[in-house]
């Protein structure tokens, strides 16, 4: 294998050139979010990592998520009808500032509707003998968004159609403290602010605002990310009777990256929950989720990212199963 006069390997050059846009570094972890439709009224933290954009570089992805949802719980108190499928695509645009500082502001939209999969999912629960969480007592295709008081006058805390609604806009910055790509080690602060805005279906129309730290320690092709934080809500009028004005959450990933091109990456999230004392587990437990899935770079820029997600233990607020994909472009400086 041939060098230059630098000690450099010659085919490593060749590559670089036909790929100016060519990075290295970890292509972890897999950026999902908790997919409660309640929670999801509010902030709910997008897992991140330590990297960080270069000075100048420009960065926008297109992600997009797909849930299914079925939380049926009745007591003397409360009634829980989660039933639904969810479309969430999102539009980002980050900057990267120099000194390690980057910003960004994304929006989304999102759709819910009764769906298709409700067959195919009771299938496989009774083809593997897995508990159907009270799916057959209900219709398929079925659409229901409802969670109320029982006990004295009926009210409604959460009673929201079918169909499409704007989300609220999402700001934030992160600052990387220690290391950058190539380093063995990184930690970056990051901060996010909902705004109070959105259609009634997708937001709390309050602003949020949370605050993470993310760290990653790499041995070769192998990285560990982590993060914890915390996030505060404002409150609606019609919610504070149920809903915490705060939480704490975090994640752990692991990711094996083969060669500059892909990773292949699994990875825990949760937190604490942000509503209680329901008496059914599907509110009143932690939100955790485990998720599956790969990162990849495809040249001039171009990367993206799949990942399954399923709720673990089932019986907890996070939702039955999401899927996401995403695909980012990065123009950086020169």
């Amino acid at each position: 294998m041939a060098a230059d006069s630098l000690g450099l390997p010659a085919d490593s050059i060749l590559q670089q050139v036909a790929d100016p846009f060519r990075r290295s570094g970890p292509l972890g972890p897999l950026p999902v979010a908790e997919r409660n439709p309640l929670y999801h009224l509010f902030l709910t933290p997008t897992v991140e990592g330590t990297a960080v954009l270069d000075a100048g570089a420009w960065r926008v992805e297109i992600a997009t998520a797909y849930s299914n949802i079925f939380e049926y719980n009745f007591s003397d108190t409360f009634e829980q009808r989660f039933d639904l499928e969810r479309s969430s695509t999102v539009l980002a645009v980050s900057r990267g500032l120099g000194t390690g500082l980057e910003v960004g502001a994304s929006l989304g939209i999102q759709h819910n509707w009764g769906g298709f999969l409700d067959p195919a999912i009771q299938g496989i629960h009774d083809l593997f003998g897995l508990p159907n969480a009270d799916r057959e007592k209900v219709a398929n295709g079925q659409y229901g968004l409802y969670l109320g008081a029982r006990r004295g006058p009926v009210r409604a805390y959460v009673d929201l159609p079918p169909g499409t609604g704007l989300e609220a806009p999402r700001l934030w910055a992160a600052w990387r403290l220690l290391g950058d790509a190539d380093s063995r080690g990184a930690l970056t602060v990051r901060g996010r602010v909902k705004l109070a805005a959105g259609d009634h279906r997708a937001s709390s129309r309050r602003t949020d605002g949370s605050l993470e730290v993310a760290a990653r320690r790499s041995w070769g092709p192998t990285h560990v990310h982590l993060s914890a934080g915390i996030v505060r809500f404002r409150l609606p009028t019609a919610l504070e009777a149920i809903m915490r004005d705060g939480a704490w959450f975090g994640s752990v990933a692991v990711e094996r990256q083969f060669g500059d091109r892909l990773s292949l990456i699994g990875q825990f999230f949760g937190g604490s929950r942000y509503a209680a004392g329901f008496g059914f587990a599907e509110l009143d437990r932690y939100p955790v989720n485990l998720t599956f899935g790969a990162a990849g770079r495809m040249g001039r820029g171009w990367s993206w990212h799949l990942g399954f997600t399923e709720d673990v233990p089932p019986n907890s607020p996070s939702v039955d199963f999401t899927v996401d994909l995403g695909l980012s472009r990065t123009w950086s400086p020169g």
